[in-house]
Order: structure tokens, then sequence, then C-alpha cells
């Protein structure tokens, strides 16, 4: 007896072991931050670096962009598991041509072996073999144009219906879906929805914008008028970058020149934790529910 609990104790540590391992590592990948560094800069060519890095050397990925192209890597561990470096690519194997011409002569003359008359009945008479032959009495009459033209006329008049009845249906649909949307829009819920959505957004964003960000550039466009025109759209970001971005407009020649380095680091736990407190919400899910509803949704 006592060998049979010194067992089960064995087996309960081992067990116990396991799960702390598990929630250890769960624990790591939603609060351990993946931080990364970028730097980009423009002078004839460009020069582009980024990194990423996990409980440091335990997972990296690197990427650079030069004049020799495009190389990255990622390592665990210290290891590389993928990288940019190419493999040797076989070469298809050769393919027989043959003349297009040719299956097209088989397919004909398989065909014209195939119809009435071709080395048809070898042991009948000529006289017989036509009356064997001979079906015309069988085809349909050759129609009259007035009995042609009635025929395309009511072919187009139910055309014509068939289209109208359909555009009607359509537009019956859309009105009731434009009513639906409206209603939808003006809710009580849908509003409570959106102020929950728009909260958790600016917190994601919050947490995504980097830690450090500096760098100049100087930006020029074919005229001036063009230049002030988009330094201003630039201005609708200005408080984003106003005291780590100098930019310097050139109104002589067309030009973007400069450099930009960034770092910041990114908790999943942070966002998905966002995530799961959208879709909890109680007015987001019906308010999802009335809109697949409405867009004739499962």
């Amino acid at each position: 007896m006592h060998i049979v609990w010194l067992i089960l104790k064995i087996l309960l540590i081992v067990i116990l072991s396991l799960v702390g391992l598990v929630v250890l590592l769960a624990l790591l990948v939603l609060f351990a931050p993946v931080r990364y560094r970028a730097y980009v800069k423009k002078d004839d060519d460009i020069f582009a670096k980024f990194s990423a890095r996990w409980l440091g050397f335990v997972l990296c990925f690197k990427v650079l962009y030069d004049s020799d192209g495009l190389r990255y890597r990622l390592r665990l561990f210290g290891g590389t598991i993928m990288g940019s470096e190419k493999s040797a690519i076989p070469e298809p194997e050769e393919e027989v041509y043959s003349d297009p011409g040719e299956y097209s002569r088989a397919e004909t003359e398989e065909e014209a072996s195939d119809s009435p008359g071709y080395e048809d009945y070898p042991s009948v008479e000529p006289e017989d073999r036509q009356f064997l032959l001979e079906d015309s009495e069988f085809e349909e009459p050759v129609p009259g144009p007035l009995i042609r033209l009635g025929r395309r006329i009511d072919s187009m008049a139910k055309t014509v219906v068939s289209k109208f009845k359909d555009l009607s249906e359509k537009f019956a649909s859309l009105k009731k879906k434009k009513d639906g949307y409206t209603k939808l829009v003006h809710n009580v819920r849908t509003k409570e929805a959106m102020r929950v959505f728009k909260v958790e957004l600016i917190k994601v964003l919050k947490h995504l914008k980097p830690t450090k960000l500096k760098g100049q550039i100087i930006y020029g466009a074919d005229d001036p008028a063009t230049t002030g025109e988009r330094l201003g759209y630039m201005s609708l970001l200005f408080p984003l970058y106003y005291d780590n971005i100098d930019i310097t407009p050139d109104f002589s020649e067309a030009r973007l020149e400069g450099d930009l380095f960034m770092k910041g680091r990114i908790r999943l736990g942070t966002i998905g934790w966002s995530v799961l407190k959208v879709i909890w919400n109680k007015n987001v899910k019906i308010t999802i529910a009335r809109l697949k509803k409405i867009s004739g949704g499962n």
C-alpha cells in the first residue's frame, strides 16, 4: 500500500509540474513584451532595418533592406529556423511538344466516323442506304418572318418583365435594409457598443504607440502648391510626432530625404484583454446579432 501511495504522489507531482509549466508559458506569452526597433533612412537609396525580440534571445526576428535587396532571419534560442537564403529551384520537366493540328484532325476523323453516312451500313445497297439516311419528314418546318418576329418580341417582353421584377425586389430589399441600418445606428445599445469599442481601440493604439520616436524629413513636390497641400495632410498627425519628428518643406524641387528611428514593446495580454472586453460586452453582442439579421447573415 505504501508503494501505491508513493507512485500516486510522484504522478501528482509530475502532473502539477506540467500544469505549472503550461501556466508559466501562457503567462510569458501574454505578458512578456515583444520589443521592437526600426530604422529607415532615405538618401539616394533606401536603407531599412527592423528587429523584434521576445525574452531576449529566445525568439528573435530581423529584417534588412538595402541595395542588395531584402533579407530576413528568424532565430529560436540562437539557432536559425527560417531565413531568406534561396534554395535551388528544380528545373521543370520538359514537355513533349505535339502539333495541335494532329488532335484536331484526329477528333475530326473520329467525329466523322461516328456520324451516319460514314462507312455505315456496308451491306446495304445504295438506294436502301439513302432511305435509311433520309429523315427530312421529321424535321421542323422553317418558320416564316412574322413568326420569327413574334417569337423575338415575346422573348424580349419576358426578359423586360423579369428584369423589372428583379429590380423591384432589389429596391424593396435595399429600402428595408436602409431602414434597418438607420434604426440600428440610432439605437441606444448600438451607441453604447460603439463607445466601448472606441475606448478599447484608443487603449490598444496607445499601447502600440512607440516609446521612442525620432527623425527628420525633408519633403518637396513638383510644385509649391502640391507641397503645401500634402504638408497640410501631414499636419493632421501632428499630435503624434510634434516633438519627435522634424519635417522641413522644400518648395524648390521634388525630393524625399531623411531618417526615422522608433522602438517600443507590445504585450499580447494587453491587446487580448481589450479584445475580450469588446467581445464579451452585452451591447456589442446584441448589436452584432442585429447587424447580421439586417444583412441577412446567419
